[in-house]
């Protein structure tokens, strides 16, 4: 085994990268579900909001509580419309933070297993390249030892006589 690897921190490495995904996939979930949640809950106080407004313009006997009450109806929809906003970027730069600590590369524990990776490649193309040279060493032995003897030039080959065609059929 090389010296310096140790299997157990490729296995650790692993475990934690797993571990990562799992608590990943967990807060994006949470994050989603929130999401969902708040926007739906607002969706419902606003189409609430909105018939309770209808019924109180078509309650009112004068233009101006009508147009007074819809307008600070709109008004009320773009306040919860801006809170909803902001709360959905807060929770999305909550869950951008949580993934970015969640993902960070221990550099340490990197660059110790492209050494020891490292070292496991160099070893082996070192095995390699000696038994090809104890090969090549071989076969020069051979070659030098016993010259071949070159083939003897083969005869050509007899071509086959040509053939007649068919003699065509009359009809009389």
């Amino acid at each position: 085994m090389a010296k310096g690897f140790d299997p157990g921190k490729f296995q650790s490495y692993f475990e934690k990268v797993a571990d990562t995904n799992v608590k990943a996939f967990e807060a994006q979930t949470r994050y989603f579900e929130s999401l969902l949640r708040r926007n739906a809950t607002l969706m419902s106080e606003l189409a609430a909001s909105r018939i309770n407004g209808l019924k109180e313009m078509t309650a009112s006997k004068d233009i101006s509580n009508a147009i007074k009450n819809s307008s600070a109806i709109n008004h009320e929809t773009q306040e919860k419309m801006q809170q909803l906003y902001e709360q959905n970027l807060a929770a999305w730069e909550a869950l951008q933070a949580e993934l970015k600590e969640l993902y960070a590369v221990d550099n340490a524990l990197v660059e110790q297993m492209q050494k020891a990776t490292k070292k496991l490649v160099d070893n082996a193309r070192d095995k390699v390249k000696g038994m090809t040279a104890k090969k090549s060493a071989k076969k020069a032995d051979k070659k030098a030892a016993a010259p071949k003897p070159k083939p003897a030039a083969k005869p050509a080959a007899k071509k086959a006589p040509a053939r007649k065609p068919p003699a065509a059929k009359t009809d009389a």
